[in-house]
């Protein structure tokens, strides 16, 4: 579970955590663990050897846990270069399969050796799996809750990994000195990883993902970057300490005709860059987020002005308890390129727009795409706020679905015309994202895909 768990976000840098990337992670984790269970039953017929293959087995496994952070880093980017499903498919494969085959090759040969009978067979087995699992589900949340948010993957992984080889050692009673000078060896080429790192203002890699914070140089200007999983979600000018993004140019220009002392919801705080546009127009500003080392990363280096009321929580369970009523929300709640679609079911809308005065708008951050079947989210996303009664008008600074974020202006009363309306041909659809069927996962996964591999051999290249 550790080594499956670090595994994906190993990979999300690269290609993300969407449902294509877990998919992959959780199928070629299955074909690892059939092929381990076979070969190992297979390796225990030779009886007079069982205790030394285990302790080989045991060792390669050891030595594959650790190396995973080194082939991340220098194998799998360069990998990522070729077309993204097959890029994904041999990433992942070459990252997880090798150390997931043998640890479940290990498991066969253990109930070999601790039964003395065929009639012990099946309790021993039981006994085997049992402890593997509850083994497994407290590696998930150590993993998961302490180790990865604290000391990183790597780290994480190398501790894993050396402690595997040590049990190893003290319970099967073996010793080899050259796995032991290679344990070390691929220990210090991960640490030479780690170190280069540093060079990072901020960096956290946890459940949720990577978060970095990082400056460049641009035209002269310091430009500081927040990214989440290699994708930059936000970019300040240093000297003016204001957004460069075209995002926020439109909807700096959708903030306006809204009275004195509004009261605006931001659902997904990101760097913090729109709610202090909303707190410089002098509105009265909560924003919701979920990810404490964004708020973290916010506060510390984007200047998010104080007066922001800053809420760790879901966007949804928000919603659910929320008793507040706005002039204005936003929703942007990418991470990289996803879009949580829980958040915009037509339950969660009913929600909102119970919280929202009678002139209020809501802003949604959306992809760019309208056409084919990458435009399926969006035909649904503007289906189901239709259906929930609202009026929908489009903006974007650009005509380029390739390059592009598109904004949702919504509204429970008919809206003027936009400064930068756009007027995209929507699919019709009758199709609803609901709380039980939430259909824009599916339906936004290609959309994501090409997006995130456009921007990975475009935007990184450069």
């Amino acid at each position: 579970m550790a080594v499956e768990l670090c595994g994906a976000r190993l990979l999300a840098p690269v290609f993300g955590s969407s449902l294509y990337v877990w998919a992959a992670v959780l199928g070629i984790t299955l074909v690892a663990l059939a092929f381990g269970y076979f070969t190992g039953g297979w390796w225990s017929k030779q009886a007079k050897s069982a205790q030394k293959k285990l302790f080989t087995i045991l060792s390669l496994a050891s030595l594959t846990v650790i190396l995973m952070p080194f082939i991340a880093e220098y194998l799998v980017t360069r990998i990522a270069y070729f077309s993204f499903l097959p890029a994904m498919l041999i990433s992942t494969t070459v990252l997880l399969f090798p150390p997931v085959f043998f640890l479940g090759a290990s498991s066969p040969l253990f109930i070999f050796f601790l039964s003395n009978s065929h009639s012990d067979a099946g309790k021993v087995s039981g006994l085997v799996y049992a402890i593997s699992t509850l083994v497994g589900i407290l590696a998930t949340f150590v993993c998961g809750f302490y180790l990865m948010p604290i000391v990183g993957l790597k780290l994480t992984l190398m501790t894993f990994g050396a402690l595997l080889f040590l049990l190893n050692m003290v319970v099967l009673k073996m010793f080899s000195f050259w796995s032991l000078l290679l344990a070390i060896g691929l220990s210090f080429l991960n640490l030479n990883t780690i170190i280069k790192t540093k060079e990072n203002i901020y960096l956290s890699e946890g459940v949720m993902g990577k978060v970095e914070v990082l400056d460049y140089i641009f035209d002269s200007r310091t430009i500081r970057q927040l990214k989440v999983n290699d994708i930059v979600q936000s970019e300040m000018d240093m000297a003016t300490k204001k957004s460069v993004s075209e995002y926020v140019t439109v909807f700096d220009s959708l903030c306006k005709d809204l009275p004195n002392k509004a009261n605006a919801l931001v659902l997904g705080l990101g760097a913090g860059l729109t709610s202090n546009i909303l707190n410089e127009k002098d509105f009265n500003v909560e924003a919701v987020e979920f990810d404490e080392r964004m708020i973290y990363a916010a506060e510390n280096f984007f200047a998010l002005n104080k007066k922001v009321k800053v809420i760790n929580d879901d966007a949804r369970r928000f919603l659910n308890t929320n008793k507040q009523v706005y002039d204005l929300v936003l929703i942007d709640v990418f991470k990289a390129e996803e879009q949580p679609a829980h958040v915009v079911t037509i339950e969660s809308l009913a929600l909102l727009k119970k919280q929202m005065n009678k002139h209020a708008k809501l802003l949604i951050n959306w992809h760019g795409y309208t056409t084919g079947k990458h435009g399926e989210g969006t035909a649904i996303l503007y289906q189901t706020l239709k259906k929930q009664g609202f009026y929908v008008k489009l903006c974007s600074f650009s005509e380029d679905e390739n390059y592009r974020n598109l904004i949702f202006v919504v509204s429970k009363v008919a809206l003027p015309s936009l400064i930068f309306e756009v007027h995209p041909v929507i699919q019709k659809t009758n199709v609803v994202n609901t709380d039980d069927k939430l259909v824009l996962e599916e339906a936004n996964a290609l959309a994501n895909l090409t997006w995130r591999n456009l921007y990975l051999r475009h935007y990184t290249a450069e």
